[in-house]
């Protein structure tokens, strides 16, 4: 069977800061638990989560309503990018899901933070942290995440 190529949705033109703003700035929530709504960007999950967030230098558990503009802009950024680049990096057969139970995406070597609890950090070397945010562990950086 062919692999299944997904569309393509201009993420960057439809997902920007404006955007985020607008849907999440009045929310008390954790942004971490925010972005796990579906009903603002579907298809971000607790793994990719904690990537995105990561990348965007924003920590877990700050609140949606005391972003800045320029976090919005870089969440914005590392929302597309992050999804682009797993759907890239992650693209498997129908056989080797099947073969899998559809679990070594969880495995995957381009995780620079999930999964790596206690280990440096791939940016400053500090040690990574793990936590729990509206129910769902989150690991992160205690000083790039600010």
């Amino acid at each position: 069977m062919p692999e299944f190529t997904p569309p393509d949705y201009q993420l960057e033109k439809e997902c920007n800061a404006e955007y985020l703003q607008s849907r999440l700035e009045k929310r008390k929530k954790a942004i971490k638990v925010c972005l796990l709504d579906q009903s603002v960007v579907a298809g971000i999950g607790n793994i990719y989560s904690d990537e995105i967030l990561y990348r965007a230098r924003i920590s877990p558990s700050a609140p949606a309503n005391g972003l800045s503009v320029s976090e919005w802009e870089r969440l914005a950024s590392e929302i597309a990018g992050c999804l682009r680049y797993f759907i890239d990096k992650n693209s498997i057969s129908q056989e080797d899901y099947l073969i899998t139970k559809g679990q070594d995406y969880r495995n995957t070597p381009f995780l620079q933070v999930y999964g790596h609890t206690d280990e440096p950090c791939p940016n400053c070397g500090n040690t990574l942290c793990r936590t729990v945010i509206g129910g769902r562990g989150s690991v992160y950086c205690p000083a790039c995440q600010k």
